[in-house]
């Protein structure tokens, strides 16, 4: 990320890769509870160039997990209207004005069985924030009633002018025998949407599982 005299760069802990002459770290609590229940540090990290001539200064982050991959979302656009819902620990860093707090679905069967909890991750603001997210990712933005269907595990985050819902995945056969589980996610706008191929957790069972076949 390229900085220009006074400007500042905020991301979690151990992101960090390389930071160019002139960039001063600092370390910052504000915000502390809503990040904390949303899955992330309490901490965060501003990376801000203070040279004193018209220098600009870089910052490279990355997540802090392997093979993850970053993904900028403008909350400022149309598709985003200046909130994002994500699953807990999908933030990353973020550029301008960017707060981090919680969502809560109080839907039983939602929380239960949509892949994001009870407890999700609100990022709002009008500046640029940056995701963490494994596999492929997909980003679609979806007309007005438009609905995508999502493997429970795969939503990474959507605008929060989309509907989250639910949908049993085909009969009893389907359900026991398709491998998706009992339930679907459902994503309906309008709004920006954005799915991963897998999850944190989905790729650690799939490094323990290799691990295991090898022995």
């Amino acid at each position: 990320m390229e900085l220009k005299p006074g400007e500042s760069l905020q991301g979690e802990p151990g992101t960090m890769m390389y930071l160019s002459h002139g960039i001063q770290q600092g370390v910052s609590c504000e915000g502390f509870m809503g990040r904390c229940c949303s899955g992330e540090a309490c901490y965060v990290v501003n990376y801000t160039n203070e040279s004193d001539d018209s220098n600009k200064a870089y910052v490279a982050l990355t997540p802090n997990y392997p093979t993850a991959k970053v993904v900028p979302v403008d909350l400022s656009s149309p598709n985003v209207n200046g909130a994002l819902i994500a699953q807990q620990g999908a933030y990353m860093a973020s550029y301008g004005n960017v707060e981090i707090d919680i969502s809560l679905d109080c839907n039983l069967c939602r929380c239960c069985c949509s892949g994001l909890g009870l407890v999700r991750q609100k990022i709002s603001g009008d500046g640029t924030a940056f995701l963490a997210a494994t596999g492929t990712i997909v980003q679609k933005v979806l007309g007005a009633g438009e609905t995508i269907l999502v493997d429970t595990n795969c939503v990474l985050a959507f605008a929060e002018s989309c509907k989250l819902d639910l949908r049993r995945a085909g009969g009893i056969i389907g359900m026991f025998g398709g491998g998706e589980g009992i339930f679907n996610t459902t994503l309906t706008g309008p709004g920006l949407v954005i799915v991963q191929s897998m999850n944190e957790t989905m790729f650690k069972d799939a490094l323990a599982a290799d691990k295991m076949y090898r022995r």
